[in-house]
């Protein structure tokens, strides 16, 4: 019984190169949609499938979320939404997320006034329905603050040099531990072939 050696490590190679591709394919995925996603956070009204994602940078709505959470808000028809909804909302040069205390319709026109659930009154203004973004459906804690960084210049930048150092680190150690299985392999094969011819 013959053992190729070379046949079994060309083999082992290519097992590995496979998997180097796709790794390589799947990071080259992932940085591409997180391009993206910065991109489109960067803009005003921009989304991604109807989906929002605010930093919550005040107190007011606390102890239901707090400040530097991240709040998930989906678009959504305006006549949904009803009293004890949570939106967001654009308010002169702030974004907010409060919830709505009352809900009018006078003359036809729909007014929305909103409450922080830490604030003692509401709002000092209607909300206009042309700046609200949506409804909040989920919160994050304690990451709004990472997603404000990375929209920065200098944060996106730190971000994509600690994921290619993070892929150096574990593909050089896949590298160590399939370097070290091909060693093995071939003692392995090395010893059963010396068997093999003792035997014989």
């Amino acid at each position: 019984m013959e053992y190729d050696v070379k046949k079994i490590s060309h083999k082992i190679k290519n097992k590995k190169r496979t998997k180097k591709i796709i790794k390589f394919v799947i990071l080259i995925s992932l940085i591409i949609l997180f391009i993206v996603n910065v991109i489109l956070s960067l803009e005003e009204k921009k989304h991604i499938f109807g989906i929002y994602m605010f930093n919550i940078v005040s107190e007011s709505m606390e102890p239901t979320f707090y400040k530097d959470d991240l709040a998930i808000v989906k678009s959504c028809n305006l006549e949904e939404l009803k009293k004890g909804d949570i939106i967001t909302f654009k308010q002169e040069d702030r974004i907010i997320s409060h919830r709505i205390s009352e809900i009018t319709n006078e003359k036809g026109e729909r007014t929305i006034i909103t409450k922080g659930d830490n604030n003692e009154v509401e709002d000092l203004e209607p909300v206009n329905t042309q700046n609200i973004y949506g409804k909040v459906v989920f919160i994050v804690p304690k990451i709004g603050k990472f997603v404000n960084y990375i929209q920065t210049i200098s944060g996106f930048v730190n971000v994509c040099i600690l994921i290619v150092i993070i892929w150096i680190l574990v593909s050089f150690r896949e590298n160590v531990i399939n370097n070290r299985k091909i060693k093995r392999k071939k003692y392995e094969i090395k010893k059963l072939r010396d068997n093999y011819k003792i035997e014989g």
